[in-house]
């Protein structure tokens, strides 16, 4: 009996409704503190009127609604965050390190600068660097989120965080610890997660207006009813600690989804913008380009093939250490199964390189280069040389052997495949003007606008000119302008722009600082994706909007008619706090990000030259 007296039902039920009331009541002062009403400071006030009523079962599912609803905030705040764990994951632990011929295991965060390190099959690349032997398969799509293999050679770059599927190469660290893709990546996911886009600044200055109000309504309440009870249920029934989390829930899965496509975007405002974009600046070289020379055309002497061609243009650039000579030296691997070593090799003063095997001489260069080596050419050949050089304004080299004239070789900067199918995307989602910017001449610069089917162009450019037509764009813009570049010259017009997107794989440091939007994979198919991102996700954060004003204008209804009370308000409080949680939730799902593909025939305006 006195068991039963002591463990009597409401005086336990109010001994539980004071111990998990104290985190609500702590945080209630915290904010009054700093001169701020919270809806921490009204779910307060409404359990001391249950306590003081003594209505303990009241009181007690009061503190068990806004326990759940704590809990249900701190589990998606922590999921909030695992997208930059999940990204850490990838960095291995151990490495495997080359040191004066025999190989040893060292910790990641011992690497430094220049060491040597063996990637053997099924391993993960544990810092960004340079292939200097063998050649593998690597799986890049936990960085970049491209789904095939890409075969790696001697002078390809790889990335902290891939995986080695197949084969064994050695690589030299050219960037470890926070300069490696994987922790750069990580840092800016972070530095997003502080910068709050348009509407949840809008949100929050609503808030600081909505808490206030619904002050006033429960004091108007208590005036006209002289129920404290009601006046409770007001203040149980009010939601904003939702809005609270459901918009950055939305923002970080966008932000999270990109990432895993290799695009890092810096903050919920970016994406603002981005939905707004009506007209696009690209830079050429690097972005619409890969930035490097390939082999364009070739042409050989009637008197030998193709093969042989290949051959010499393959031994005398195998030790080239130029831009053009590896170019070449890699196309020619295509085509040959076994390159002899030269015995002799030397570089041309004028641009030009030679080698020798056995009795075998072998020179590429230009016409100064094989006159320095005793080659005079012939009037035909001379006449197609200044045609190419001078007339198309395309790099172009002769191949002689033993003075004997084997073939010509031209080298051009190599279009993006995905660029024109990128564009076509861009326009059909309402990007009407698509322009160009380069500082290549003017033949080069018409030659990439019409196979892209640019609306203009400008060329012969330098920075301060990219600039300054960029400012007067801007002046005379309907719509936001985003601006696509990856080299130094490209930073000032990147941060003036309504928004900067920056190629992250081959782009400066200085770009990618300067830009809004980093695209690690440096496909530009993402352009349209993110695009899709941005005005999917600003539409789960306007839905989310309207179901916390219809829920609370909804439980204000309930509470005035006498439909609920307090324990009930709290339930109705703790329901409806899903609502617009779950509507973000949807973002997470991967078929939310499933879009239609572009219709190639988009319009596109007339195409002009800027100059």
């Amino acid at each position: 009996m006195l068991i039963d007296r002591f463990f009597h039902v409401p005086v336990l039920l109010f001994c539980v409704a004071a111990i998990g009331a104290i985190p609500t009541f702590w945080e209630a002062i915290s904010g009054l503190k700093r001169s701020r009403i919270t809806i921490d400071a009204f779910n307060t006030f409404a359990m001391l009127v249950a306590f003081a009523t003594g209505d303990a079962r009241t009181a007690a599912f009061i503190v068990l609604m806004l326990t759940f609803a704590n809990l249900l905030e701190w589990r998606t705040a922590a999921r909030m965050k695992d997208a930059v764990a999940e990204l850490l994951k990838l960095k291995p632990i151990k490495a495997e390190r080359e040191r004066d011929g025999h190989i040893e295991d060292i910790a990641v965060d011992h690497i430094r600068l220049g060491d040597i390190l063996v990637i053997k099959d099924g391993a993960r690349i544990p810092v960004d660097g340079k292939v200097i032997f063998g050649k593998a398969q690597i799986d890049e799509s936990s960085v970049t989120g491209e789904s095939m293999p890409v075969k790696k050679l001697v002078g390809d770059r790889l990335l902290a965080g891939t995986l080695n599927e197949s084969g064994l190469v050695k690589m030299r660290a050219t960037h470890v610890g926070e300069d490696s893709t994987i922790e750069r990546m990580a840092t800016l996911m972070r530095e997003a997660a502080t910068r709050k886009s348009r509407s949840e600044r809008l949100a929050d200055r609503f808030a600081a207006y909505f808490l206030p109000a619904v002050a006033l309504l429960g004091l108007g309440v208590l005036w006209f009813t002289r129920d404290p009870m009601k006046m409770a249920s007001i203040f149980l029934v009010a939601c904003a600690d939702d809005m609270a989390v459901a918009l950055p829930l939305a923002m970080t899965a966008a932000l999270g989804f990109a990432a895993k496509r290799g695009v890092i975007i810096k903050g919920g405002q970016s994406l603002d913008v981005l939905h707004r974009i009506r007209t696009l600046v690209l830079d050429k070289t690097g972005t619409l380009t890969y930035g490097k020379l390939s082999i364009r055309h070739t042409e050989h002497a009637q008197a030998v093939t193709e093969k042989d061609l290949w051959m010499a243009l393959a031994i005398a650039e195998k030790y080239s250490d130029h831009p053009v000579g590896r170019a070449v030296f890699y196309e020619a691997e295509q085509h040959l199964e076994n390159i002899p070593d030269p015995d002799e090799y030397g570089v041309i003063e004028g641009g030009g390189v030679w080698a020798r095997v056995g009795s075998d001489e072998y020179v590429v260069g230009n016409e100064h280069a094989l006159e320095a080596r005793g080659i005079r050419l012939a009037e035909e050949i001379r006449e197609k040389l200044r045609v190419e050089c001078e007339e198309k304004k395309r790099t172009t080299f002769l191949v002689f052997v033993n003075h004997d004239y084997t073939g010509m070789v031209t080298v051009a900067d190599t279009p993006r495949p995905e660029a024109a199918e990128s564009l076509r995307a861009l326009r059909h989602l309402g990007v009407k003007t698509i322009i160009m910017f380069t500082g290549d001449n003017e033949i080069v610069a018409k030659e990439s606008a019409d196979h892209l089917e640019l609306n203009a162009f400008t060329a012969n450019m330098k920075p301060e000119d990219k600039l300054r037509s960029l400012e007067r764009m801007m002046k005379e813009k309907t719509g936001a302008i985003a601006m696509v570049g990856d080299g130094v010259n490209d930073a000032p017009t990147l941060a003036r722009a309504d928004i900067g997107i920056a190629m992250g794989k081959t782009g400066t440091a200085v770009a990618v600082e300067a830009a809004d939007i980093v695209i690690t994979t440096d496909n530009l198919l993402r352009l349209p994706e993110m695009v899709r991102l941005s005005r999917r996700t600003l539409s789960i954060v306007k839905s989310d909007i309207w179901i916390w004003a219809i829920s609370n204008l909804a439980g204000f209804a309930l509470v005035l008619t006498g439909l609920i009370g307090p324990a009930l308000a709290a339930f109705y409080n703790f329901a409806t706090d899903f609502l617009p949680l779950l509507n973000s939730t949807r973002l997470f799902r991967s078929s939310a990000w499933k879009t239609s593909p572009p219709t190639s025939g988009s319009a596109h305006g007339k195409r002009q030259n800027m100059l």
